[in-house]
């Protein structure tokens, strides 16, 4: 049995050769039909980020939780498209990209009642977790999860993430 990792960076630096999409794109901004853009992307818009890894046998309680933080998201004004991968091989990373039309927007989903006691109670089921949001003008393709990893790699890197200190 491997050794499960003690900090935010070892678990950052983990193997996710695995990493399998569980919810393609969808969302207001994506065809449905065809999984595609619908058209072009506003001509500057937010993407954020979070990765964290779930400490086992919290499985049920997490997915009570994600499923409120989904059903807000899905219904809240501003949201263009998300998508949500997961790697078993490290540590079942769960890792989301969202598209918003602006930083009010996530804002707004970020302190939303729903979002805030769900987050509150996830803290306790995480190893650890970290996120970022950059501001975007690619109008014709979506971010991928490469990406994101790199822009909280990033981040990390530069001692400007809130959660260096974690772990």
């Amino acid at each position: 049995m491997r050794e499960t990792p003690t900090t935010l960076h070892e678990f950052a630096a983990g193997d996710e050769s695995d990493l399998e999409i569980v919810l393609p794109w969808t969302g207001p901004a994506i065809d449905p039909d065809t999984g595609e853009l619908r058209g072009p992307l506003p001509e500057q818009y937010l993407v954020a980020t979070s990765v964290g890894w779930p400490k086992p046998g919290l499985e049920e309680t997490g997915g009570r939780l994600n499923g409120a933080i989904l059903q807000e998201l899905w219904t809240h004004e501003g949201m263009l498209a998300a998508s949500v991968a997961v790697s078993a091989n490290n540590f079942n990373a769960a890792r989301n990209l969202v598209l918003w039309r602006d930083e009010e927007a996530l804002r707004g989903f970020l302190h939303s009642p729903v979002h805030l006691d769900a987050a509150r109670q996830t803290r306790g089921l995480m190893f650890d977790w970290e996120g970022a949001n950059w501001t975007s003008t690619n109008r014709t393709q979506l971010p991928t999860f490469e990406e994101s990893r790199a822009r909280l790699d990033d981040v990390r890197a530069s001692g400007k993430s809130p959660y260096a200190s974690h772990g």
